[in-house]
């Protein structure tokens, strides 16, 4: 670790009154957790699509961004 984190480690250490190994653990767990949530959250959602249903989402998307680039479009051609 770096001088500047070695110290806030300690000033944490000292403040919260516990080890500089407790914070250490809580903050890795946390992260892991933090970390982990968010990529199962997409795979789950991925789960729920077929390929099918996955195949018509991207296409909808798409076809709303290009409308809204048409639109945007046409909004600077009136100006």
């Amino acid at each position: 670790m770096n001088e500047h984190t070695i110290g806030l480690l300690e000033k944490l250490s000292h403040d919260l009154a516990t080890t500089k190994t407790d914070i250490v653990e809580q903050s890795i767990t946390r992260f892991f957790q933090k970390n982990t949530t968010e990529k199962n959250d997409m795979l789950r959602f991925a789960g729920l699509l077929d390929s099918t249903q996955a195949d018509t989402m991207l296409a909808d998307i798409a076809e709303n961004r290009d409308s809204k680039r048409i639109k945007e479009l046409e909004v600077q051609s009136w100006v």
